[in-house]
């Protein structure tokens, strides 16, 4: 029994402070959780083609440093942040995140720096909270094949529906997980009752959902030891730390 409540699902950088973050999650009773960067620090999310510059370069190498230093406080978690120039895995994070959006900049699969990564993150085995498309969330997990935790964020909301993934089996790997953040209440029920609890991890998706909000949900959906290790303890098992 860890007793600790931990988010799954933040944004926090030079736009989004820890300071902020840390605020709202004092205010909410959560001890701590993952961070990531908010995706304005990574590329231009307003141009569809957009490939990259030396100020978005200067942008997430200093986000990345911002985050391995905050990742040095008791239950902080940082993720690393994935964008086109594929850049290996610094020391320190202990997740992914692959994001964009159908009006978004792509991810060049199919290269071989592309290929690179992906088999460096399966090596490392090393979550991936992976926001995408519906077709390109199909081929990234059967690309992943098992080798490591797939987490589709919001219960699928913006990665073609929660029921449409579902339909189509995704959620029948064991290692694809889901996340609650700002996720309908009849989802994570549904999830729930399917597939269990072992696989749900609380998020908030900060600053877009309010910490204390979004837990109250799950803690009105769950009680004893679902609540527990939804709250916590399947994020701590998922990084090899389950007795923290």
């Amino acid at each position: 029994m860890t007793g600790l409540v931990l988010d799954a699902h933040t944004h926090c950088g030079y736009t989004v402070l820890f300071e902020s973050l840390s605020s709202e999650w004092k205010w909410g009773e959560i001890d701590g959780g993952v961070v990531f960067s908010p995706v304005e620090e990574i590329y231009d999310r307003y141009d569809r083609t957009f490939e990259d510059s030396d100020e978005y370069r200067r942008s997430r190498k200093r986000v990345h440093a911002y985050l391995s230093e905050i990742g040095r406080k008791e239950n902080i978690f940082p993720y690393f942040f994935v964008w086109n120039d594929f850049q290996p895995i610094p020391d320190g994070f202990v997740g992914i995140k692959w994001h964009r959006h159908s009006t978004e900049p792509v991810y060049r699969y199919g290269t071989k720096e592309c290929d690179r990564l992906i088999g460096e993150i399966c090596e490392k085995r090393l979550p991936v909270v992976l926001e995408e498309e519906l077709h390109n969330t199909l081929d990234f997990i059967r690309k992943i094949n098992g080798r490591t935790v797939v987490i589709i964020p919001h219960m699928g909301g913006l990665n073609g529906g929660y029921f449409r993934l579902k339909d189509k089996g995704v959620f029948d790997h064991p290692t694809v997980w889901a996340d609650t953040a700002l996720a309908d209440r009849r989802e994570i029920l549904d999830f729930a009752e399917s597939f269990g609890t072992d696989r749900i991890l609380f998020g908030s998706d900060y600053p877009f959902g309010i910490p204390a909000h979004e837990k109250s949900t799950v803690v009105d959906l769950f009680s004893g030891p679902e609540l527990e290790a939804v709250l916590s303890g399947n994020l701590l098992r998922m990084l090899g730390r389950p007795g923290q």
